[in-house]
């Protein structure tokens, strides 16, 4: 008996008990007689205390309850959260939306509801009942009003390189009587169901069709080997049509009929195929396969696609009866505006997709905007959502607030059109500037462009102290002493400035005046000015543009506090002043011009902020690190190890340089020297080579550049990894790190003798890159015993790729181990990660699906949990790219 009730008591995942208070909390809210709410909904950090856990998490399964359109999100500076259905009833609100744009809007929504009793809210948020008030009676007959702008309208390069295209689509629609039947030619992924989707919904805005008219999508290349059961699927069929036809069965021009039919990849209609769509557009009749006498009636519009070219590919009867060609371009030929805002677009996209913040970095905007993609949109997207999925596993696993996009998560041909940046084709030079691209923040929010050069949304976004004291909270609340929090917030500080403010670039041309301005006001900005120029005798080598803008952006921000009455105490501001005497005088001098020019009162505690920003500013001078090339004889071993280095290390230091055999050695050094100048930061560059020729390359770079560089040969990745791991290290020096290596080396060598002379108990043999991955492995994992899951993991991958009849490569290896450790404290935790379109991959994976879950249950009974199918998905997307990948490079 006490073993069933135990049974029935379900633990709460943290999302539930997220959810469960969210509408607690909401349910406690009242609207007073003013019509306002009480409070205007909850943050993360408060809703976190409620129930124990972190603010990242709350904020992680907050957004996941917006999606599903559970919670309502308010923006805004704390963002808030509501419940949406007990909002809803206090309110007497429908919406819609799941995102309302601020606090003043939601107050709004409330009043509105309140004074006209229709609170029926629409994406734009104006009632249904508004939507035609003040309209002239043409445009309310058309459907569209004069703030609206269409379907076709909203299409990027509607007013550029689409522009005739959809002038074209316009007419076609509203054509009279029922329009006129349109054929969409275009090169695969050029956007052809896309324009087929704006073309419908512009029907219904105009009022050519209703509603809750059909819009119906049809791919003929889906049933092209079986030319009889295509026809079924368009006009139905007759029972006993054909064997196996045992009943009547209605086609999809039956569901079309008063909407669109979408006939993509038309040319592989069949001509008995092509000739029955005579009869439909020429009368408006049809017969079912199998039927020779009943013609049924159906008044629709038909929109064709094709790859092809429809006088070569279908009858030339059928052409005639498409009056309306429109030819859509490739992404080649549509402007560098237009492509840079297709990628901001699905970066936005897939940002409101996961319900988190996507911060992308230029690097990877640029190689974007210069790499050739020959599936066009389609591939772009495409490349952009696996890039995304990449980087938001490394986010669930380091459990970050926002998804962060790097180079290293790029595919190597997208990575190319990086490497083509630093030589741009004439044609984009020309036409656009890839050096006004900047890193950007995407939160789901449509971005705007700008004479190409975006900007992040700075207003409302956390200021650097206040990252300060969310981490001193956070430490102290998980028992850290303050001496020890102090350490490592100093730490997460310098780490802050020095991505701000990278070494080696100085000059006051990385900003100009022009762009600050449009992020800060010029009264706070000519203040920073002055205040600077004060304390520039001891901090001239550090100050730059943008320390201008860093700092700007920090007092701009602390006014709007100040004018709300906010203000922020320092945790630690008396050891700030005993430990950095000479920056908290400068920050004495900054504040008191600042007061001066800005005619405000500065809390004292800031002068303890600004000491350490000063303080990040020195130690920011003397953060660079040592550059790691590595450059090895063929089509993609130095690429591999720097890739395996960067992966394990979780940075984008190492650079590689991949030589054919057939290549001349003055090209590799011509690379070789332009790659050198591009990645030292002003301590130098070691250059790890494999043999020959490349071992010479050092004094010469040195000599052409005055770049000092070192070479060491018979590179390994255990050895890129190593060196990288050193080089990163602010203090390290050239030739101690050239030491240091090559002890290292001697030390491999030693080391790998012995290990491959012992065997495990299993009689598998122990690699050198073992003794890496288990180091590293031990200072991540929390739970885990790190030798025990990479001897059962490495176990679990052989049998893996002993039945697909694969090799394992140690790229694989590495991203498998990684993984799956993760997978293993997660399920320990019981906080596995989702999967969108599992039911997909599980399809379109069977087999591959199936060999992983069987070999997994190793780990399921070793480990004595559960294994998720999502979590295995993202094991079958690994390993299935991997594959893809191998059989690409070895074909």
């Amino acid at each position: 008996m006490v073993a069933n009730i135990g049974n029935k008591i379900k633990k709460l995942s943290r999302k539930d008990k997220v959810y469960k208070k969210l509408k607690e909390l909401t349910e406690a809210l009242e609207i007073s007689e003013k019509e306002q709410l009480s409070m205007n909904g909850f943050d993360a950090e408060f809703i976190g205390k409620q129930i124990g856990v972190s603010r990242s998490n709350v904020s992680r399964e907050l957004n996941e309850l917006v999606r599903e359109g559970k919670a309502i999100k308010v923006r805004g500076k704390p963002v808030l959260f509501l419940d949406r259905q007990i909002f809803e009833n206090k309110a007497n609100v429908k919406l819609n939306i799941s995102v309302i744009q601020n606090h003043k809007f939601l107050k709004d929504v409330i009043s509105r509801s309140k004074k006209t009793g229709n609170g029926d809210l629409n994406a734009g948020g104006h009632n249904k009942a508004d939507s035609h008030c003040g309209k002239s009676k043409s445009k309310r007959n058309a459907g569209i009003n004069a703030d609206t702008v269409s379907a076709l309208d909203s299409l990027i390069g509607a007013k550029g390189s689409l522009k005739i295209q959809v002038q074209q689509a316009k007419a076609a629609i509203l054509y009279p009587p029922r329009g006129l039947h349109t054929l969409i030619v275009g090169e695969t992924g050029v956007g052809k169901t896309t324009f087929a989707e704006a073309m419908y919904r512009y029907a219904v805005e105009v009022k050519k069709i209703s509603d809750n008219a059909p819009f119906i999508m049809f791919n003929c290349a889906d049933y092209s080997e079986n030319p009889q059961l295509l026809i079924s699927q368009l006009f139905g069929h007759a029972r006993g049509a054909y064997t196996g036809a045992d009943k009547e069965k209605r086609g999809l021009v039956d569901y079309a009929d008063g909407g669109i039919l979408f006939l993509d990849e038309v040319h592989r209609l069949p001509p008995e195929g092509q000739e029955m769509m005579f009869l439909l557009i020429d009368k408006g009749i049809y017969r079912r396969l199998g039927e020779t006498e009943n013609n049924r009636k159906a008044s629709l519009l038909i929109i064709a696609a094709t790859t092809e070219d429809p006088y070569t590919t279908m009858l030339p009867a059928f052409i005639r009866r498409i009056p309306v060609f429109i030819k859509l371009p490739s992404l080649g030929e549509r402007t560098f505006e237009e492509r840079l805002q297709l990628i901001y677009g699905f970066f936005s996209n897939e940002s409101g997709r996961v319900g988190v913040p996507i911060k992308v970095s230029k690097e990877v905007l640029k190689a974007f905007m210069a790499y050739e993609c020959p599936g066009n949109i389609g591939q772009l997207k495409s490349d952009i959502q696996l890039i995304c999925a990449k980087a938001f596993l490394d986010f669930t696993t380091h459990n970050n607030d926002i998804i962060e996009v790097k180079l290293t998560h790029i595919t190597n041909k997208v990575r190319e059109g990086f490497l083509k940046v630093s030589k741009t084709s004439e044609e984009l030079s020309e036409n656009f500037s890839l050096s006004d691209i900047q890193d950007i923040i995407f939160d789901g929010t449509k971005t705007d462009i700008e004479g190409g050069i975006f900007w992040e949304n700075n207003e409302g976004k956390e200021d650097f102290y206040e990252i300060i004291l969310e981490s001193w909270n956070e430490l102290i609340r998980l028992g850290y002493s303050p001496n020890q929090s102090k350490k490592k917030i100093n730490d997460k500080i310098e780490e802050y400035f020095c991505k701000l403010l990278p070494a080696g670039k100085t000059t006051n041309s990385d900003v100009n005046r022009e762009s600050l301005l449009k992020v800060v006001k010029k009264d706070v900005l000519e203040a920073v000015e002055e205040a600077l120029d004060g304390i520039k005798a001891s901090y001239d080598t550090v100050l730059n543009q943008k320390v201008l803008l860093g700092l700007s952006l920090h007092i701009q921000t602390l006014l709007k506090r100040l004018s709300s009455g906010q203000t922020i105490a320092h945790p630690d501001k008396e050891n700030i002043i005993k430990g950095y005497p000479e920056d908290y005088q400068a920050a004495s001098k900054l504040k008191g011009v600042l007061e001066k020019k800005l005619l405000v009162d500065i809390p004292e505690d800031e002068i303890a902020f600004l000491t350490m920003f000063l303080h990040a500013l020195k130690a920011a001078k003397n953060y660079s690190k040592i550059g790691v090339l590595v450059i090895a004889h063929g089509l993609s071993v130095a690429s591999s190890m720097a890739q395996v280095a960067n992966s394990l290390l979780g940075v984008n230091h190492v650079q590689a340089i991949d030589m054919p055999l057939e290549e001349k050695v003055e090209t590799a050094l011509e690379k070789a020297v332009e790659k050198v100048r591009q990645i030292d930061e002003g301590k130098g560059v070691i250059i790890l080579t494999d043999m020959g020729s490349l071992t010479t390359f050092s004094q010469i770079i040195t000599d052409m550049t005055g770049i000092a560089t070192r070479s060491i040969d018979k590179v390994s990745t255990p050895i890129v990894i190593e060196a990288t791991r050193k080089a990163l290290n602010p203090n390290m020096q050239l030739d101690a790190l050239v030491e240091d290596i090559k002890k290292a080396m001697c030390v491999c060598e030693i080391q790998k003798r012995e290990y491959e002379s012992s065997l495990y108990t299993d009689r598998n043999e122990l690699k050198y890159m073992d003794l890496v991955l288990e180091n590293i492995l031990d200072k991540t994992l929390t739970f885990l015993n790190p030798k025990k899951a990479l001897r059962v993991l490495i176990s679990v991958l052989k049998n893996i790729f002993l039945d697909l009849n694969k090799e394992i490569d140690e790229d694989i290896k590495i991203k498998f181990i990684f993984h799956c450790s993760c997978m293993i404290e997660r399920a320990i935790r019981n906080e596995p990660i989702s999967y969108d379109g599992l039911e997909i991959i599980k399809l379109a994976k069977k087999d591959l699906f199936e060999v992983i879950m069987s070999n997994l249950k190793l780990v399921r009974e070793v480990f004595d949990i559960p294994i998720y199918e999502t979590e295995t998905a993202y094991i079958v997307e690994m390993i299935d790219t991997h594959l893809s990948t191998y059989l690409d490079t070895h074909q």
